[in-house]
């Protein structure tokens, strides 16, 4: 199995990732409408996600699955000082921007596309070898 592939189905990562997701995309949308905010964002942006990205085969799985994953490979990412927070954030930020904020499904789509960069961002990061500790959550 792929260091990837074992990222994405650790618990314990989606775990930690479900509070990162929620505070980068919390932080992004503050700075995008000017006023403190906190979201959290659910399962079927971040499955909109996975599936946009194209990072890891989709086919099978719930939407609930589809968040975990994503919620673990950045949890991992960030773990390992492949992404910062910061930069979570101001990636997520150059989509959320755009998003019209009065439309449910505009923010849908918007906040996927934002995240599928950022999850392409993690999964490149991960692959090119800055990962390698901590795979099973330790």
């Amino acid at each position: 199995m792929s260091e990837l592939r074992v990222i994405a189905k650790n618990k314990d990562w989606a775990r930690l990732g479900d509070s990162f997701v929620n505070l980068a995309y919390s932080m992004a949308k503050t700075k995008a409408v000017g006023r403190p905010v906190g979201e959290r964002v659910p399962d079927r942006v971040l499955s909109k996600a996975l599936e946009i990205s194209k990072t890891i085969d989709v086919s099978r799985m719930t939407a609930g699955e589809k968040g975990d994953v994503v919620e673990a490979i950045l949890a991992y990412a960030w773990s390992n000082h492949l992404i910062s927070l910061e930069e979570a954030a101001e990636t997520l930020f150059v989509r959320v921007a755009a998003i019209n904020f009065e439309s449910r499904s505009c923010e849908t789509e918007g906040a996927a596309r934002a995240f599928s960069d950022l999850l392409r961002l993690a999964v490149k990061r991960i692959r090119d070898g800055g990962g390698g500790k901590n795979e099973e959550g330790d």
